[in-house]
């Protein structure tokens, strides 16, 4: 299969919010696994990530770590957002889905802080806010498809001379 045409920018910025996710993702597991007096954030009357990942929200079923999920979802965005990635035609539709997955996650993590717990945690916006962004790049990128080089071009029109003149294209 052919690599197909991605904005230049696509994955160094992909990749570059997806490490951030994956980082912010690690560091709330970590928490979750140790104690909530390594979480630095403040504590005031909404922003309490204490209250947050250690309530009965901050787990799904009960036993499974809603950090760990994310962390997980962050393994697969980082490959997912490789230069490899990218350039693979049958990852791209997946890589979309994925995303769009991602952000129904967080729009259910932000119903259950904002209105079953009534405090937000800044590590969880963010991990939200990267979420968001990498959405919105993730689309632009597969669906704005990038301009022709000036040598495609070139080499385009050579082809088309050529066959106008009834000789092969070169290859």
């Amino acid at each position: 299969m052919a690599n197909i045409r991605v904005p230049r920018w696509a994955w160094p910025t992909t990749l570059t919010l997806a490490v951030l996710g994956l980082a912010d993702s690690a560091y709330l597991t970590y928490v979750h696994f140790t104690t909530v007096q390594n979480l630095s954030c403040l504590a005031n009357s909404i922003i309490d990530c204490a209250a947050v990942t250690t309530s009965p929200e901050s787990e799904i079923f009960g036993h499974i770590p809603v950090s760990v999920t994310g962390l997980a979802f962050y393994v697969v965005v980082v490959a997912l957002m490789t230069p490899w990635a990218w350039r693979a035609p049958r990852l791209r539709w997946p890589r979309v889905a994925v995303m769009v997955v991602g952000m129904g996650m967080v729009f259910y993590l932000l119903y259950a802080e904002l209105v079953e717990i009534g405090k937000i945690c800044e590590y969880c916006t963010g991990v939200h806010i990267i979420t968001f962004l990498l959405l919105v790049t993730t689309l632009i990128a597969t669906l704005v498809r990038p301009l022709p080089s000036v040598e495609e071009l070139l080499a385009e029109q050579e082809a088309s001379r050529e066959a106008k003149a009834g000789r092969p294209a070169r290859a």
